[in-house]
């Protein structure tokens, strides 16, 4: 679309947050823009959380500025228009839900805070949400191990990726805890792992299996820098500093995918599809319900039943036997 440029959207506004200066061309939405990431980080939401967040205020007002509007001139019109707008793109049905609901919750604070003369709550009273309507992509064990095998391991570029993937398909972990993993989490003598995880702030502790421990070793031994920060992720070239930036790195999935020669036509090729194929794997071998949501970090088991599509029939092929007492 030539009035709503998507692309780079995520890494302009994750600029931002990092530098400061001046992301909107105008002074005074540039500022509303500003004092609302304050409001959400003050309400305790994560920084990637808010990126996601801002990310679809920042594309709103890109289109307001294309009709020559600011976020205190727009009317109920423009923001119908700029929803008509967003249909025609590529996003599935959540995606436009959620970019429904973040402008809500923005016009309903601006409003609040005497900043615009319209809420969200004028414009959407109701939003009704698609939850049944994303086909969840799942790749199966050998579409994996393709994938896995087609990284150049020779390469530090390819031991690094090779580290990142194999940490999400063989323990499930969050792209966010795999990329904040820290030296210190790591217990070699008992083979595990124990992080506070990014998301829930809850500690999970998974096994070091094999099938990690040896590209781990093999990446601390051969491509990270030796330094004082504990992050095991780090940047190759002085001065080293957390490499936090890996998270958005999800075109790595597709690129691998692509040269292990796997269709990904219709399918979601992102660090997170990994994961809920590692769940998906586990629930077709049979693994409990609640051993799932245990391995994920899921703080409840309705979450976990969500996350792989299962229904309540499902719940007695898959719940653990409780023995009877006299």
């Amino acid at each position: 679309m030539d009035t709503i440029q998507t692309k780079g959207s995520f890494k302009r506004v994750n600029q931002f947050l990092k530098g400061g200066g001046q992301l909107l061309k105008n002074d005074s939405d540039n500022k509303i823009f500003k004092s609302y990431y304050d409001y959400l980080k003050s309400i305790n939401n994560k920084e990637n959380t808010i990126c996601q967040k801002l990310s679809f205020i920042y594309l709103l007002e890109q289109y307001l500025i294309s009709k020559e509007k600011k976020f205190k001139t727009f009317s109920k019109k423009d923001i119908y228009n700029y929803f008509d707008e967003c249909s025609k793109l590529s996003w599935g049905l959540s995606c436009q839900d959620k970019n429904k609901l973040n402008i809500k919750l923005f016009l309903n604070w601006t409003y609040q805070n005497n900043l615009t003369k319209i809420s969200g709550n004028m414009i959407l009273p109701r939003i009704v949400w698609h939850r049944n309507t994303n086909i969840r992509t799942y790749y199966t064990k050998e579409e994996i191990i393709k994938m896995l095998n087609a990284i150049d391991i020779r390469t530090k570029q390819g031991k690094e990726d090779y580290l990142i993937l194999s940490l999400i398909c063989y323990l499930g972990l969050r792209i966010s805890d795999v990329v904040n993993l820290k030296l210190s989490d790591i217990d070699f003598n008992e083979n595990k792992i124990s992080i506070i995880q990014y998301k829930t702030d809850n500690l999970l502790i998974v096994p070091l299996i094999d099938k990690v421990k040896y590209p781990l070793l093999d990446y601390l031994k051969n491509v990270r820098p030796k330094c004082d920060l504990d992050y095991v992720f780090i940047t190759w070239k002085k001065p080293y500093r957390h490499h936090i930036e890996l998270k958005n790195h999800n075109y790595k999935v597709k690129n691998y995918l692509i040269k292990a020669g796997i269709n990904i036509n219709g399918r979601k090729h992102g660090f997170h599809c990994l994961r809920h194929s590692f769940s998906t794997l586990l629930l077709k071998e049979n693994t409990s319900l609640y051993s799932i949501s245990t391995i994920l970090g899921h703080q409840d088991i309705k979450t976990t039943m969500t996350y792989l599509d299962i229904d309540t029939s499902k719940l007695k092929e898959l719940a653990l036997e409780v023995p009877y007492v006299k």
